[in-house]
């Protein structure tokens, strides 16, 4: 049943990616990009508007009224529906049923820290209420602020049926085979030569940049709800949707969509989505197919509105929405604005730079600032910044300035051998400003903890990486097909000049060595992904034991929401824990809900060791990291204070015993002796719950 609730949700799509391309124009490989990102932009409306599943049946209405329009057969016209197949289309389609039935049959399970603590989290909510994640009520002490993109994109997938954590694994890879049709998307069935290798690189694309050591765990790049490929693959896709449409004269309002949905997935990939649409708008404004000042303003406001689409959603959402949410929190006792504005952060950083003083909080953190961007560039340019499958920094810029040289050369005609050029310098440029905004983002808004580390710099540094070499690829497979250069000749005749269009059909140079450039770099990236990545660790054959231990959890975690109502609130006890299993329990006991387990406004809580402040153990570790010392009476009180009516022991220990058994009705009997996991909470005190616990 589900499988077949999916498959609706992709028939819906496909009949609005038909009447797209049937009635609007928009290349049959462009398509799937600009739909998902079509349904995003209304999605992230009808959020922020309260009404997501109205609309959400509507929209499902909408693609099937728009599959009817399409396909409705017309007076005097024979059907034709070979438009709706090109290589990229195909590549695209075909790749998502299968990874459709595929993950059906694998049903794999979220499972990784930042998964249980927001991306999946945010997907589970936003199903379970039919509403956006932001505004739900959970035990968590911070308003969720992160774009909604990609938590909305999965809800599409998720609307029909059940919740299904496979679903939201599904909808991702959707996008991405989106993003790698957009590169296909110029090519015609003739260049299948071109098409099928560069498919490859494509597919190795997303594992190549993130894997950079042999590993022994389980590669998933494509089994991940994190927001950092896919923020990488709109990037670049985006242009090379724009670099396809100007190769087959399609509708240039397609990109915008994308853009904005570039803008839409990460609070900190807002900078991505400028520059994708500053190398659009340069590209589109800079080089026309007649005069230059012919066609101007019409050039001048579309690249005004390509700034205008990722600007537009950052106000909606990072201004006007998150700043009701800041303030809503704030005025609820939560933690309010807890970072210094990008607006301040970005002018005290330039001021640096420029060697001008700065005053308070940023003069105070410039040692922190400069120190970053220090161990930045020794990431950059050492060995010790492996962050690919080819090494450091410096080796995956030189591949990617490689395929833009490659395809500089291949080119054919002076235009696009420019416009190929300056798409590779300004890229570069938007490459050293990207890294700036990492730098600042480590100086000022970041911890000191985490500065100090570069903590999860490599999959800020590889949404670039990723995006970037899209680009050069799209630029290498529109440098293989011909130019059409069309040219205006004024011929001077006796009554007065006559203005004649002439064609140019240019064909690229060396057009057989380009695509057996593609073909070797297919064959090399695949043999390396071979020798990094084991077949048994990918996403194609990963083994069942490799989510053994969350099914094994979430298995105890149904057991114990059956004994308990939606009205339940819950106090998590899992003595050691440092904070996993807590996030694991949100996720897994929502619409039950999981408290915070401690003082929201203290930041203490959300897992750890409970405790009597005397019985810290001295030796390092989580227990210590994470103790929580409370008195049993404090314990008491704040279980009682924050309304929680049933304590969840997963894991208890001798401190626990020795500390609270005084609070519980039968001294923890029950729950050493393996009788019941739960407690109500009753005027006596914790009063065990009768429940067959299962074996271990």
């Amino acid at each position: 049943m589900e499988l077949l609730c999916v498959l609706a949700a992709l028939l819906a799509l496909f009949l609005l990616c038909a009447a797209l391309t049937r009635k609007a124009r928009v290349p049959a490989a462009l398509a799937p990009l600009t739909a998902l990102s079509a349904i995003a932009s209304v999605l992230t409306l009808a959020g922020m508007a309260g009404v997501l599943y109205p609309v959400t049946w509507v929209l499902y209405i909408a693609c099937a009224a728009a599959g009817v329009w399409a396909f409705w057969p017309q007076k005097g016209q024979t059907p034709d529906g070979k438009a709706l197949f090109t290589p990229g289309s195909v590549l695209f389609w075909g790749m998502a049923l299968a990874f459709a039935v595929y993950f059906f049959v694998r049903q794999p399970i979220a499972s990784g820290y930042d998964e249980l603590s927001l991306w999946a989290t945010a997907v589970k909510v936003t199903k379970v209420d039919n509403s956006l994640y932001s505004t739900a009520t959970l035990g968590t002490p911070w308003a969720v602020t992160q774009n909604p993109g990609l938590p909305l994109l999965s809800y599409f997938f998720q609307f029909l049926g059940s919740y299904a954590d496979w679903k939201t694994y599904l909808a991702y890879d959707v996008l991405y085979f989106a993003c790698f049709a957009a590169v296909l998307g110029a090519l015609p069935w003739g260049k299948w030569r071109v098409a099928v290798p560069l498919a490859a690189v494509l597919w190795c694309t997303p594992f190549f940049f993130t894997i950079y050591n042999h590993t022994i765990y389980l590669a998933d790049t494509y089994l991940t709800t994190y927001g950092d490929v896919p923020a990488g693959l709109v990037f670049g896709g985006a242009v090379a949707a724009w670099l396809a449409l100007r190769q087959t004269d399609g509708p240039r309002w397609v990109v915008l969509p994308v853009l904005a949905l570039a803008a839409n997935l990460k609070a900190n990939d807002f900078v991505l989505s400028l520059a994708a649409a500053g190398l659009i708008a340069v590209d589109a404004w800079l080089f026309c197919d007649g005069p230059f000042r012919q066609g101007l303003a019409r050039r001048t406001g579309f690249a005004a509105a390509c700034f205008a689409a990722p600007m537009a959603v950052y106000y909606l959402w990072n201004v006007r929405y998150v700043g009701w949410l800041v303030a809503r929190n704030a005025s609820e006792g939560g933690v309010g604005e807890t970072s210094a504005s990008l607006g301040q952060v970005v002018v005290n950083g330039v001021k640096i730079l420029l060697g001008q003083p700065v005053e308070g909080f940023f003069a105070e953190r410039q040692p922190q600032f400069l120190q970053a961007m220090a161990d930045m560039g020794h990431q950059f340019w050492t060995s010790d910044g492996k962050l690919s499958m080819i090494g450091q920094g410096r080796n995956v810029v030189g591949l990617i300035l490689l395929v833009f040289a490659l395809a500089a050369v291949v080119a054919a005609g002076r235009q696009l051998k420019a416009r190929i050029a300056v798409l590779a310098g300004l890229s570069t440029l938007c490459f050293v400003g990207y890294n700036l905004m990492l730098a600042l983002s480590y100086g000022f808004i970041f911890k000191d903890f985490q500065a100090a580390s570069l903590q999860d710099y490599n999959r800020y540094i590889y949404s670039y990486y990723i995006g970037w070499f899209l680009m050069a690829l799209a630029c290498l497979a529109v440098a293989l097909l011909p130019q059409m250069r069309r040219q205006i000749q004024l011929v001077k005749e006796k009554d007065g000049p006559t203005a004649v269009f002439r064609s140019n059909l240019y064909t690229p140079r060396w057009g057989l060595a380009g695509q057996g450039a593609v073909l070797l770099l297919a064959a090399a990236m695949l043999f390396r992904q071979g020798q990094i990545v084991l077949p048994q660790l990918s996403v194609l054959g990963f083994a069942d034991s490799e989510f053994a231990d969350r099914r094994n959890i979430r298995a105890e975690a149904d057991l114990v929401c059956s004994y308990l109502t939606e009205e339940d609130r819950v106090f998590f006890v899992s003595q050691g824990d440092n904070g996993e299993r807590w996030f694991s329990a949100v996720f897994d006991f929502y619409p039950v809900l999981v408290d915070y387990s401690g003082i929201v406004s203290e930041m203490i809580g959300g897992g750890g060791e409970l405790g009597l402040p005397e019985l810290k153990p001295d030796e390092e570790g989580p227990k210590n990291f994470y103790y929580h010392g409370f008195t049993a009476d404090e314990l008491d009180a704040i279980v009682r204070g924050n309304g929680c009516t049933v304590l969840y022991l997963q894991t208890i220990d001798d401190i626990f015993v020795q500390s609270y058994a005084e609070l519980f009705t039968d001294g923890l009997a029950a729950v050493q002796n393996g009788e019941t996991l739960l407690y109500r909470v009753t005027d006596a005190g914790f009063a065990p719950m009768e429940m067959e616990v299962s074996s271990p």
